[in-house]
């Protein structure tokens, strides 16, 4: 069996978000892309959340193959100040389906930062229960950001598809 961990790491972003119609910032987006390939190759797994110039990450799978893609992550030029907020080991990965899930800012997200008395999106302030808890609400949101519960295939069910239908989602 292998050495299953569960990483979880934040980043500052080193380019300027710029606006997107389709509500994912393109650079986010290319990271996304990039990701989802590498990742389904080597059979690792996890969720990516940006907001705030921020990127929050979680990556799943065997201990030698997470640990080298996160030392790819700190040299890549796209992030600065990569520290890792949670480390450990799990029998099971909690982002099973997915090479890599991407969950917009949304009214979740948002009430997870009020709760905690916070507007912006700021990481590297979260204490480990409030990383947990963020690895946990993540987990919950779909990808274009309902929460498993209130997934339906109604109106704005159809219009998240195609993200749903996604050629990576294990």
């Amino acid at each position: 069996m292998s050495d299953l961990i569960q990483l979880v790491y934040a980043s500052r972003a080193t380019f300027k978000p710029a606006p997107n119609s389709q509500g994912v910032e393109p650079s986010v987006a290319r990271i996304l892309m990039q990701s989802r390939r590498n990742n389904s190759r080597v059979d690792i797994g996890g969720v990516l959340y940006f907001g705030d110039g921020h990127f929050f990450q979680v990556l799943e799978g065997d201990r030698t193959v997470v640990t080298e893609t996160y030392e790819r992550i700190t040299s890549d030029p796209r992030h600065s100040d990569a520290t890792i907020l949670s480390l450990k080991n799990t029998r099971e990965r909690g982002f099973n389906e997915w090479s890599m899930k991407y969950v917009p800012v949304d009214d979740a997200v948002r009430a997870f930062l009020a709760k905690r008395g916070e507007r912006n999106f700021a990481p590297f302030k979260f204490s480990g229960g409030d990383v947990e808890a963020l690895v946990r609400l993540l987990h919950a949101q779909g990808e274009g950001g309902a929460t498993k519960a209130k997934r339906k295939w109604d109106l704005g069910g159809l219009l998240r598809a195609p993200a749903l239908l996604n050629p990576f989602r294990r």
